[in-house]
């Protein structure tokens, strides 16, 4: 066993997880275990109660085996995951039945991450995670570990790591400065604009068919006939209000459960912030590895005038509600608000233009082409829907055709402008912005020296018309330009090329 330097924080020995840990891994493995195998354990469970060999007695000595098993396994895993610095690398081994041994240097830490759900605040313990560069393929857990230690190796991480890759971040600032703390209306307001709407939709969307049998059978059973509206019509539409109604009063309890209490520190070349109801939750954004930042909007957040920022890192690609929720994300934001907090993102550059700032856009030419690509696409599926009608298609008044075809040619229309105008681009001296979406839209502004490699396509089409379509490739995904005049798409790859050849240490 190793010794500390005298004054040193122990992290020098070898520590072990808290004796809670195992009971905290117990928990969470089943957990896991019942949220990926619930079909499985439903059918075991159906073909248990149908069988005419097993009783209570057995399905109890079964789980009870089952349990002690477990409780084993997880006592071995305790006993044999331990961790420790050397110097500045961070060393864990672990292993149940094959042992492994990881080491993360400091300098390839760029996010960190504090868990502390409701039943686990009177043990006093937290789960913490590392993500390195690679990004959350690679994060590292440590489950159950007390919270001072997890402040010491937050501490020792952020003492280890050089200054030296970071840009000149000019003078020192004040550590641990409050820059942005979430009020109870902007809560509720990031509730209702965020795409958490959708999310929990598709989330009760198999509920739908059971709810509709139980209204089959209780319904006509009901006396509901007393203060249901005579009209059809009003009843369904009713109906809908009220779905709507549950699904937003959902997604507002989502955001209080997420980000209750949110509070954005500024700590020198970190951004922490600390959220959550009863699973509270605390994230460490480290500064120079920031590659990209995301200005997000959905529809009804730009008729309210609401959004959130994303901040992207090394290995942080895919989309979606559940991908943003591991990352850094700073919610309900006005656009002025929204700049303020992106200035200080990067210290020792010039000043990032506006998230909503006017951008350039492509060709009309893509606008063209997005309506006959949608159009196409619409007419095929009227025909399909046709063919599967069969006769009742052909007992359709002829006249009817013509209506249907008009109405798919507006909505074309009108889909394909909608497409075109969200579509931009701007490049205002190091910064380079690109915004795409349909009803809501996905402003992402970043360094021009963050772009990691380039592609410039051309179509036979696109050659006869004088355009390109460039393939901006970051190391949070790619961002895509199509139908940019080629003069212009060329002269911006040049200058994008030049900045990334004379970034530092290229």
């Amino acid at each position: 066993m190793t010794r500390g330097a005298p004054g040193d924080t122990g992290l020098s020995r070898w520590q072990r997880l808290s004796p809670w840990a195992i009971g905290l891994t117990l928990v969470t493995t089943t957990g896991a275990l019942v949220r990926q195998h619930l079909p499985l354990l439903l059918a075991a469970g159906a073909g248990l109660a149908v069988s005419e060999r097993f009783g209570l007695r057995e399905a109890l000595l079964g789980g009870g085996l089952l349990v002690l098993v477990a409780l084993l396994l997880s006592l071995l895993y305790y006993r044999r995951f331990r961790f420790r610095f050397d110097a500045d690398v961070l060393v864990i081994q672990k292993g149940l039945f094959v042992h492994r041994e990881f080491k993360v240097a400091a300098r390839h830490v760029q996010q960190t991450s504090v868990q502390q759900p409701a039943w686990m605040r009177p043990l006093g313990v937290v789960q913490w995670e590392v993500e390195t560069l690679a990004g959350e393929a690679a994060s590292i857990a440590l489950p159950g570990i007390r919270r001072e230690q997890a402040e010491a190796l937050e501490a020792h991480l952020r003492g280890a790591a050089p200054a030296a890759d970071a840009p000149d971040a000019g003078p020192p600032r004040d550590a641990a400065t409050e820059r942005f703390a979430i009020t109870p209306g902007a809560l509720v307001l990031h509730g209702l604009t965020s795409r958490s709407l959708v999310v929990i939709a598709a989330l009760l969307s198999p509920l739908v068919r059971p709810l509709e049998r139980w209204l089959h059978d209780r319904l006509p059973h009901l006396d509901l006939w007393a203060w249901l509206p005579a009209s059809p019509s009003l009843a369904v539409g009713l109906g809908l209000v009220a779905a709507v109604a549950v699904l937003t009063l959902l997604a507002v309890l989502a955001a209080w459960w997420r980000f209750h209490g949110f509070v954005l520190h500024d700590d020198g070349d970190r951004q922490v912030q600390v959220s959550g109801l009863l699973h509270r939750r605390s994230q460490t954004l480290t500064l120079r590895r920031l590659q990209v930042v995301e200005w997000v909007q959905t529809g009804l957040g730009r008729a309210l005038g609401r959004g959130y920022l994303v901040c992207h890192q090394f290995g942080a690609t895919g989309g979606g509600e559940v991908a943003e929720a591991r990352r850094f994300l700073v919610p309900g934001l006005t656009p002025g608000r929204a700049d303020a907090l992106v200035l200080p993102l990067w210290p020792g550059r010039c000043a990032p233009p506006s998230v909503m700032a006017p951008l350039q856009r492509v060709s009309r030419l893509y606008r063209r082409v997005l309506f006959l690509r949608l159009l196409l696409a619409m007419l095929a599926g009227l025909g399909v829907l046709a063919w599967g009608l069969g006769d009742a298609a052909v007992e359709l008044p002829a006249w009817s055709l013509g209506p249907a075809v008009l109405g798919l040619v507006a909505l074309a229309a009108a889909v394909a402008e909608l497409r075109w105008r969200s579509l931009g681009w701007s490049r205002q001296g190091d910064w380079l912005q690109v915004r795409r979406g349909l009803w809501g839209r996905r402003t992402c502004l970043f360094p021009a020296e963050h772009l990691v490699s380039l592609q410039v396509r051309q179509s036979w089409l696109q050659r006869r018309r004088g355009v390109v379509t460039l393939q901006l490739h970051l190391a949070s995904g790619r961002q895509s330009l199509p139908f940019v005049e080629e003069d212009a798409a060329l002269a911006l790859a040049n200058r994008l090329l030049a900045s990334v050849e004379g970034a530092p240490g290229s």
